[in-house]
């Protein structure tokens, strides 16, 4: 799978990208505001194992792609499909995305989000597409913002990272790009 933006391409990886991911996953300043990293050499490895093997399930339900930048992997970015849903038996998705923080600010993640959130919904037929964020990571609310997600919770204290427990914002746009039914919304 290689979805081409006008400055990216999202590939799948291979074993030659390890030294590539593992300067961005081990990376501190990449992985503040993530459950995982900074990784080891080992927790990059079972990155890439688990990349292959998801890519090779079918039903394909991950799609975890790297993100390069003329040839050069600078981050990670994937689509997480969850079982079918009461919503019209279609299913659902969540957006993950991380970047080498030497590639922040310059629209990136912005730009390689909105070609799989393309995909997801063209390709995979998705109903919905979520994607969480800290509060503090202004930059990728901003992001989920740009690609028309709404903000639809703010779960208080559900997240154990690094030995404090941390509140997420909950973000979610429908197939049709409509904002979801506030029932459906997580508080």
């Amino acid at each position: 799978m290689e979805l081409t933006t006008q400055r990216l391409v999202l590939r799948e990886y291979t074993p030659s990208d390890f030294a590539a991911v593992h300067a961005f996953a081990s990376d501190p300043q990449t992985s503040t505001f993530v459950e995982w990293g900074p990784n080891s050499e080992q927790d990059t490895g079972e990155f890439l194992k688990f990349c292959a093997a998801t890519a090779a399930v079918v039903p394909r339900t991950g799609h975890t792609l790297a993100i390069t930048l003329a040839g050069n992997v600078i981050g990670s970015i994937g689509l997480t499909v969850q079982p079918r849903t009461a919503r019209h038996g279609a299913a659902e998705a969540e957006l993950g995305y991380t970047l080498h923080s030497d590639a922040w600010g310059r629209g990136y993640a912005t730009e390689a989000s909105r070609a799989i959130v393309e995909y997801g919904f063209s390709q995979l037929r998705l109903a919905r597409i979520t994607a969480t964020c800290r509060p503090e990571n202004v930059a990728s609310a901003g992001v989920l913002r740009k690609l028309g997600m709404d903000q639809v919770g703010h779960l208080k204290n559900d997240r154990l990272i690094r030995g404090r427990w941390l509140d997420t914002l909950v973000f979610a746009i429908d197939a049709d790009g409509a904002s979801p039914d506030a029932d459906s919304a997580v508080t």
